[in-house]
């Protein structure tokens, strides 16, 4: 994926449209509906008396996806911060602002703006700015930095925006497209792939936006790098434990947890040592398993779908397109064989 915006790889009625869509035309309507999904808030337009709000949802354990749009100007007010759950908020076209005490961030379908959870704020909406949310329970996103940075995370505080126009921004968007495409499947058996899912958004969401813990340990943006020998022995480690890893349904975070080092060491270790990735080895891993699922698969018993699933593979375009470069052949050609 280049460097573009959300909205120009998904428009905003591709978001979540297997979904039904609420709408709302009283503010008092639309009021309660975000009230009720978020957190309770003032919500006043600016330019008519009505809004015309449409809404799409959906939450996978503690993590979700929503489309909302007011259609007119609107300002919205939150008193003490959002409290349990943090927000990504990625207008799809049009401008949004967010202001928190002498902060202004103006947002753009290239700078998200990520509101506080302890502090007042207020937001600017403009009229058409379709907006894709990403939320995450404060549980599950502390949980997740512990897992990273292997630290006590209770303080964890987020900066006011996000760039997608950086390599860690495009990540994020990888990570969101994979989510949106794993909460539209129905596939039984889907439990592990949107939780692995889920993780990697989470992972590359403290990746992409300041945070006081990667601030405390030096690590944001830039991470100090260091020396270590080829054939160094946690990346031999982590080598034997993604192969497990491809019949055991575990992510690279887990990984990196069952060796008792934070995820950028683990990443570090074993760049210097492989010149790959965690990720990428884990992919590898998973592309031999899932092709002696295949050599061994009853055509007439066992699809492709249940195949990547069962590998790890969350985005089963992706996983047709990997395995073809990697064998020379289709995974249905694999199968037939």
């Amino acid at each position: 994926m280049t460097l573009r915006s959300f909205g120009a790889l998904l428009g905003p009625d591709e978001v979540l449209s297997s979904r039904p869509t609420t709408t709302a035309y009283a503010v008092g309507e639309a009021h309660e509906t975000i009230s009720r999904l978020f957190c309770e808030h003032d919500l006043s337009p600016l330019e008519r008396r009505e809004v015309r709000m449409r809404l799409r949802s959906a939450h996978q354990s503690g993590v979700g996806i929503e489309l909302l749009d007011y259609g007119e100007a609107v300002r919205i007010s939150v008193d003490g911060g959002l409290e349990n759950f943090y927000l990504v908020q990625i207008p799809l076209k049009g401008r949004a602002t967010l202001d928190v005490g002498n902060a202004l961030v103006e947002s753009s379908p290239l700078i998200a703006t990520v509101p506080p959870i302890d502090r007042s704020f207020s937001m600017r909406w403009g009229a058409g700015t379709p907006t894709l949310i990403v939320y995450v329970e404060r549980e599950r996103l502390r949980a997740m930095a512990q897992s990273v940075y292997l630290v006590d995370a209770e303080r964890l505080d987020l900066g006011l925006q996000m760039r997608l126009d950086t390599r860690e921004g495009a990540d994020f968007l990888r990570a969101v497209i994979d989510f949106h495409e794993v909460l539209e499947r129905t596939t039984v058996g889907g439990e592990y792939a949107r939780k692995l899912s889920a993780d990697l958004l989470c992972a590359r969401l403290l990746g992409a936006v300041d945070n006081a813990v990667s601030r405390s340990l030096d690590v944001w943006q830039s991470p100090q790098g260091f020396s270590a020998p080829r054939g160094d022995l946690l990346a031999r480690r982590f080598e034997t434990a993604a192969e497990a890893a491809a019949e055991q349904g575990v992510s690279v975070v887990d990984i990196a947890q069952q060796l008792g080092v934070p995820l950028r060491t683990l990443q570090e270790h074993v760049r210097i040592a492989t010149g790959s990735t965690p990720t990428a080895i884990l992919r590898e891993a998973r592309l031999r398993k899932a092709r002696a699922l295949l050599l061994d698969g009853d055509p007439t018993r066992i699809t492709i779908t249940s195949i990547a699933e069962r590998s790890g593979f969350t985005h089963l375009g992706r996983f047709a397109s990997d395995y073809r470069k990697r064998y020379g052949e289709t995974p249905t050609e694999t199968l037939r064989s």
